[in-house]
């Protein structure tokens, strides 16, 4: 690639991740924020324009803070038809669906049953069908730009699937197996990483110097985002919080440890204390939190009791990685929501106090995205990699 055009891409980037982040505003006001001349930023508009990724939007009269230079009144968007991008999570017996536009606004959702049972390969065969599906609808055919895919298992930055337990799979090459069946790029991400990323994306007002994410469910899992980054490891499989030791024994993990966190804050840790040999099914079992959180709620002992063990576990554990990681922002999300949510006071609390002496007290809050976190998360990936400026590695 020549410099000139190098820079250009490059430029391109900054200006849709400026809009990206702080929404329209006058080309003035996106020559001061990257230090270009207004020249080049007409250029860089024309240009982002004809591709159908940014539009002119007339402003708001008596808006708060603008400075408008040049040509009063207009301001330079994000065109949401600019381009699609789906997620799509693959969980036990089911593929869950969202369609992101450009402007990052959730289009399209949809939640798919699978069998319990199905391979990689019929998982994919329903993507595929459903991007068949979005092909035929205006406006988003010709313009679906990449698909995310997230899975609740150990993947490598090149997608590859190590370990999937709980759906059985094991190296799986699932990027490779997608992309042969899809005509767009395709990028595979565990599904907490994917979840905390999306967090983070799709909010830029979130401070992103370091933010904790834990996704509790059937299994535990974990993302630490640092300067807007994902902390992934060597090969891309690290954050895995769900097994920090902090028991000496306990359940048998599906990593094959025994005293792993995950084992004692998922949904078959709040079945054991709560009703124990009880059998509620795979689809009672994503139901238990809610049912446990509403029986505390009319003052039952042992569903408090239940509530006030899993969040005895889940502060030890989010104690040492307070401690390891000294984040401003620590998320809960997951189908645990309804039980964390109930104890979210208590849990910011014995975090407090159990920390470093002198360390930044972190906020802990629940993830806004609800049972779409994931699914959006992957479709924020794929945004990312298409649009982003931070994505580029020059001379990669």
């Amino acid at each position: 690639m020549a410099d000139q055009t190098l820079a250009r891409f490059v430029n391109e980037r900054r200006v849709l991740t400026q809009l990206r982040m702080h929404g329209a505003m006058p080309r003035a006001e996106l020559a001061r924020r990257l230090a270009l001349t207004p020249a080049t930023i007409t250029n860089l508009v024309e240009n982002l324009a004809g591709e159908g990724l940014v539009a002119e939007r007339r402003a708001a009269s008596g808006e708060v803070g603008r400075r408008d230079v040049g040509r009063p009144g207009v301001d330079i968007a994000l065109n949401p038809e600019g381009g699609y991008l789906l997620g799509a999570e693959i969980g036990v017996g089911l593929v869950r669906f969202a369609l992101l536009d450009l402007a990052l606004g959730v289009v399209a959702s949809q939640t798919q049953r699978l069998a319990t049972t199905a391979g990689p390969e019929a998982a994919v065969a329903a993507i595929a069908a459903y991007v068949a599906e979005l092909e035929r609808r205006r406006p988003v055919r010709g313009r679906l730009r990449s698909v995310g895919i997230t899975v609740p298992g150990l993947v490598r930055s090149d997608g590859h699937v190590v370990h999937l337990p709980i759906l059985g799979w094991k190296d799986v090459n699932l990027r490779a197996l997608a992309e042969g069946v899809l005509s767009v790029p395709v990028f595979v991400e565990n599904n907490a990483h994917a979840a905390a990323f999306g967090e983070v994306y799709t909010q830029p007002a979130l401070s992103t110097d370091a933010i904790i994410y834990l996704k509790l469910g059937t299994g535990c899992g974990g993302a630490a985002i640092i300067n807007g980054r994902l902390v992934r490891g060597a090969a891309g499989t690290g954050s895995e919080f769900g097994h920090v030791r902090i028991r000496a024994s306990g359940p048998r993990c599906s990593c094959g440890q025994e005293g792993c966190l995950e084992t004692f804050v998922n949904i078959a840790a709040l079945e054991r204390s709560y009703r124990p040999g009880e059998a509620f099914g795979t689809d009672g079992l994503s139901a238990l939190p809610a049912i446990v959180a509403d029986a505390a709620t009319s003052g039952d002992r042992k569903a408090c009791a239940a509530m006030d063990d899993l969040a005895g576990h889940l502060i030890t554990g989010l104690t040492s990685l307070v401690n390891i990681f000294n984040p401003g922002t620590i998320v809960l999300g997951g189908p645990m929501r309804p039980v964390l949510a109930a104890r979210l006071g208590m849990i910011a609390e014995a975090v407090a106090g159990g920390i470093v002496p002198g360390m930044q007290r972190p906020q802990i809050r629940l993830s806004t995205l609800g049972e779409l976190e994931c699914a959006v998360g992957a479709a924020a990936i794929a945004h990312h990699r298409a649009f982003d400026v931070s994505n580029i590695e020059i001379g990669a």
